[in-house]
């Protein structure tokens, strides 16, 4: 499923291999259905693909497009069992992921905690090996995924190189948003609260780049170009809604996204009227932005302009308490 860039769209009522697949990678997730009819896409498929969603912080919606396959795919691979290298296009997975978090625990930066296996990935697996005195190519295979496994109890007990990096750099940063590379993205149903925050950020002294494009990855490329230090972004849904995501995954989570999230939710709940909630997710805008970053889910969509200009002044009081009190962990 990774080397395919059009997966099928699949949905409750289709039927068909595609949905046999289906049942195979959500088992290799985690997420057995229990069904006799591994073909057809019925009720208890669309409950675990919900819950498949909710858990990787997709929308809910029950139906499975790209990104729920490419979440797939990378949920399928467990630690250990595949070899783990740099090629083209680049590795991804739940294992990348869980190198790079032994790696960063014990000490070998292997940037941050992605689930992409690039090149700096490459080097800490090199530097690794160095120093357990394995052979040395940056690969991972069988003999160095034992030795990090033997050693996994040690890592466990130490914060990655990449939650320390982040957290010192919060701690040295600038006590106010002047002169701070900020990016604001909006996925395409947003783009007046976008332009209103972008332009409360710039009167404060702030460098915002606007984004308005609707996928994620693309976002993070961007943000990552312009040595962006924070990101935010801005989803519009039908629904009432008020969310703050941060990345998360089962062992690691980002400090300054965290705290700015929890903020944000405090103030944009008064400025709504709304209760809010926050919430850890690995969806691929979080996990490949390399600096703090919180996505904003705001609804009903139809009302978003009138309350555009109290949108962006909480995010900017949020901001304003953030750049003050750096993420402790």
């Amino acid at each position: 499923m990774e080397q395919n860039p059009r997966p099928p769209r699949l949905e409750r009522g289709d039927v068909g291999e595609a949905v046999v697949d289906l049942h195979r990678q959500l088992t290799l997730a985690g997420y057995l259905v229990e069904t006799v009819h591994l073909d057809r896409f019925d009720v208890q498929t669309h409950a675990a693909v919900q819950a498949f969603q909710k858990r990787r912080g997709l929308e809910p919606s029950g139906i499975v497009g790209g990104e729920t396959w490419r979440s797939l795919a990378e949920a399928a691979h467990n630690f250990g069992e595949r070899l783990l290298c740099r090629r083209t296009p680049m590795m991804r997975g739940d294992d990348v992921a869980e190198l790079q978090l032994l790696l960063g625990s014990l000490g070998f930066d292997s940037g941050w905690i992605d689930g992409i296996f690039g090149p700096e990935t490459e080097n800490a697996v090199a530097d690794f090996q160095r120093n357990a005195g394995v052979p040395v190519d940056g690969v991972a295979g069988p003999t160095t995924i034992d030795t990090l496994t033997r050693l996994r109890l040690s890592a466990n007990a130490a914060r990655p190189v990449a939650a320390i990096r982040e957290q010192e750099r919060l701690r040295n940063g600038p006590r106010g948003l002047v002169g701070r590379r900020m990016v604001v993205g909006d996925f395409g149903f947003s783009p007046s609260v976008a332009g209103e925050l972008g332009t409360t950020l710039r009167k404060a002294g702030a460098r915002v780049l606007l984004l308005h494009h609707n996928d994620g990855s693309t976002h993070a490329r961007a943000s990552n170009q312009f040595d962006a230090e924070l990101y935010i972004g801005l989803m519009a849904v039908t629904e009432e809604a008020l969310t703050a995501s941060y990345y998360e995954t089962d062992s690691f989570s980002s400090y300054g996204g965290k705290d700015l999230a929890n903020f944000a939710v405090d103030a944009l709940s008064l400025a709504m009227r709304m209760p809010g909630d926050v919430e850890g997710t690995r969806t691929p805008v979080l996990r490949e932005t390399r600096m703090p970053a919180v996505v904003f889910r705001f609804g009903p969509r139809d009302e978003l302009d009138a309350h555009k200009t109290n949108i962006a002044n909480a995010i900017h009081e949020a901001l304003t308490k953030w750049v003050l009190v750096p993420a402790d962990a």
